[in-house]
């Protein structure tokens, strides 16, 4: 009886500490997350603004939705935006596709130095990527590829895929053996067996992978600004900095200037809505496979 009095009175002492945990720290997220979201607000607030309203009041709303500076800002960011989602497109679907083969190369296949070509390719993460960018962009003049997208694309899946390689390496190491034994007494050779086997049974691996990638590419501002000249040709995040810095100065419109930040914000949001359960399943499939 005594125990079970002491039992109860530690149950009801452990719920009292953990309710005053949770009525401690769940005020503090909200005010935190209150506070990440008043710049994208006001990001969005001064894009509908004119310029007389913006030094009139900073922070009142706008009076009335100028659509114009968006109609400003798409005119000049237009092909930019294009520019952006083919070249990323591209890139991601070729880093999947070097990825997945690289992966499965080291994890089910047995060659001369394998092992310590594996710790090459992970000592490659240890090294800051600004150190790249010396020789990289040699390499870029030397084969003629300047002001061109190849200058994109072939640095971006180099360096990307990686990351990519270990992760579908590890992924495929904790697939049972006995599918790939199964897979060779029905006749399946490599490619087969990587098609119709591997892949499907690492897709959380590859979502992982490819929503990483999309945002490091996507993201990518320094690279882009060395390699490409041509604004025809350039990405959105240079782009729209370029226009930006044209707007502030020399009496530009403000409200064009933040409607061109949206407009490149927008691709990533709708990436976080849509792949966002594919990234957390691909994160939970790492943690426990290890």
């Amino acid at each position: 009886m005594y125990q079970e009095m002491t039992g109860g009175c530690r149950d009801m002492s452990k719920k009292k500490s953990e309710f005053r945990f949770q009525a401690t720290i769940t005020p503090i997220i909200i005010l935190l997350i209150i506070l990440s979201f008043i710049p994208i607000a006001l990001m969005i607030m001064l894009s509908f603004k004119t310029n007389t309203e913006v030094y009139n009041d900073f922070f009142a709303l706008p009076k009335s939705f100028n659509w114009g500076n968006y109609t400003d800002a798409l005119s000049l960011l237009g092909q930019n935006m294009f520019n952006t989602v083919a070249l990323v497109t591209i890139s991601v679907i070729l880093t999947l596709i070097l990825s997945s083969v690289g992966g499965y190369v080291f994890a089910r296949m047995n060659f001369p130095g394998k092992k310590i070509l594996y710790m090459l390719l992970i000592s490659l993460l240890m090294i800051p990527g600004i150190l790249y960018l010396a020789p990289n962009y040699a390499l870029v003049q030397q084969y003629g590829i300047f002001n061109t997208w190849w200058a994109l694309i072939l640095p971006w899946i180099a360096g990307g895929q990686v990351l990519g390689i270990i992760l579908c390496r590890n992924s495929i190491e904790s697939l049972p053996v006995d599918l790939f034994e199964s897979a060779k007494l029905e006749g399946c050779g490599e490619i087969r067996t990587l098609l119709y086997i591997t892949i499907p049974l690492i897709k959380p691996i590859l979502s992982t992978v490819a929503v990483l990638k999309l945002v490091d590419y996507y993201n990518d501002f320094i690279w882009p600004m060395m390699v490409i000249e041509s604004n025809a040709k350039q990405v959105i995040t240079v782009a729209v900095r370029v226009f930006a810095a044209s707007q502030s100065s020399g009496g530009g419109k403000i409200g064009p200037m933040f409607a061109g930040y949206v407009i490149a914000t927008i691709p990533v949001f709708i990436l976080f809505l849509f792949t966002s359960r594919l990234y957390m399943e691909g994160m939970t499939a790492g943690a426990i496979k290890g």
